[in-house]
């Protein structure tokens, strides 16, 4: 249990600033304590590790309920609402440190167990809901849409987001909306297996 909202959100903020200047590999745990005016055991005693801490930083920059909002502002068709959802992410990646935390994170999770199951829990599974949940109002909204699968048009996305993050290549408008119609493709033809 947090004891200081206050000082949770001090860790949280000096993290975020720490990869901005220094880069997510760059900094530790020592590091952010310091920046915080916080203990290293503090910090142990939220988080159990590096990546639990980044994940939640992550997860509090990128904000659920904006995505949901861009996502509805746009829904005249499901690769259009998708797009404005994913023009919304890269928008967070582009002004705050997530994008380089989640690339960070994605790039430590290859030889690392314990992150590999924090980005897992944290960012696979705990933010699936957001595209999940999405798609299928749509499609149950506007039955006409044929069978997508919401959990497929999920993997998509977060497989094509981090292929490209990794790779360090261009996330705009252009690439929101190839794989947005990428994802949904892959929905409509893997509608079919259940999930």
């Amino acid at each position: 249990m947090r004891r200081s909202m206050t000082k949770h959100r001090a860790i949280l903020d000096a993290a975020g600033r720490l990869v901005v200047a220094q880069g997510y590999h760059s900094t530790s745990i020592d590091a952010v304590a310091a920046e915080a005016g916080s203990g290293k055991q503090t910090i142990y005693r939220w988080w159990p590790s590096k990546a639990d801490l980044f994940v939640e930083v992550y997860d509090d920059l990128v904000d659920r309920d904006v995505l949901a909002k861009a996502f509805h502002r746009h829904e005249a068709s499901l690769e259009a609402g998708l797009t404005a959802l994913l023009e919304q992410l890269f928008r967070f990646y582009e002004t705050t440190p997530a994008g380089r935390i989640l690339s960070g994170l994605i790039g430590e999770a290859a030889q690392n167990e314990p992150i590999r199951n924090a980005l897992r829990t944290g960012l696979v599974i705990g933010r699936a809901p957001i595209v999940v949940d999405l798609v299928s109002a749509f499609i149950a909204a506007n039955t006409g849409q044929g069978t997508v699968s919401a959990v497929v048009v999920n993997e998509m996305i977060v497989a094509l987001v981090w292929k490209r993050l990794v790779m360090h290549e261009v996330l705009d408008s252009d690439a929101a909306h190839e794989i947005a119609c990428l994802a949904v493709a892959a929905g409509r033809d893997g509608g079919g297996r259940e999930r």
